[in-house]
């Protein structure tokens, strides 16, 4: 635990974290990284704590490094969580078990905690999940979550607000989506960021006319009806 755990009451910044909203696309949905922690049993972002020597960006990409293997990640800060009850203690319990067998080395994690949110958009096939001795990764449906701990669930409903908000800045489908894919997955994600359903004809006849896309082929592999293939002209979308 101590090599995948190294944080202490002395090597932290005290009172400050990192929580972070790892996003992808898979099978026509929007989904979650959650990994759950074996101490309480509730399903939480993958987080941790910033180093006395380090900025909130370089904890952030740190953190993502070692749950994600990845490096190049389209990250953004979106929100300072600070509410003084955002930490639901009776989920602790399970820290006063290991107390008695650590003393008090762990119990400074019991201490209240601003978080500081981020969101990273990932393509779904680039990471590969591995478990760890004190936790389980796995993606859910943004819509479908498990049980959560504390405010996490909060956290995710507030990055998607933010990303809805300002979607049309960022690189959503660009960080999303495969180099080649079909225009029924790009409409998906619209769709989920409009939340609303776009007309299948209309949506492509725009893509196309404001050169968002371009036509790069079929898919191989298919041998009737192959879907089209395209890929992004620009970087906004």
């Amino acid at each position: 635990m101590k090599e995948y755990f190294p944080y202490n009451a002395e090597n932290i910044h005290p009172g400050f974290s990192i929580d972070c909203v790892i996003l992808s696309y898979h099978k026509r949905k929007i989904y979650v990284l959650l990994n759950k922690f074996y101490l309480d049993g509730y399903w939480a972002l993958p987080g941790g704590f910033m180093f006395a020597n380090e900025d909130a960006d370089s904890a952030a990409y740190r953190i993502l490094k070692m749950r994600t293997g990845l490096s190049d990640i389209y990250l953004r800060q979106f929100h300072l969580f600070s509410d003084p009850k955002r930490t639901e203690m009776n989920q602790h319990l399970d820290f006063s078990r290991l107390e008695a067998q650590m003393g008090s080395q762990i119990m400074w994690i019991m201490r209240r905690f601003v978080t500081m949110g981020y969101y990273a958009l990932v393509r779904y096939d680039d990471i590969e999940l591995v478990s760890h001795d004190n936790e389980q990764p796995g993606w859910y449906e943004v819509d479908k979550l498990p049980s959560m701990y504390s405010d996490h669930a909060n956290i995710i409903r507030t990055a998607i607000t933010t990303l809805r908000e300002l979607w049309e800045y960022f690189p959503l489908g660009e960080k999303l989506l495969p180099e080649q894919f079909t225009i029924s997955n790009l409409r998906n994600i619209y769709e989920f960021m409009l939340e609303k359903k776009l007309d299948r004809r209309n949506f492509q006849r725009k893509m196309l006319t404001d050169g968002v896309i371009q036509e790069v082929g079929r898919k191989e592999g298919v041998r009737y009806n192959a879907p089209v293939l395209y890929s992004f002209i620009n970087k906004k979308i």
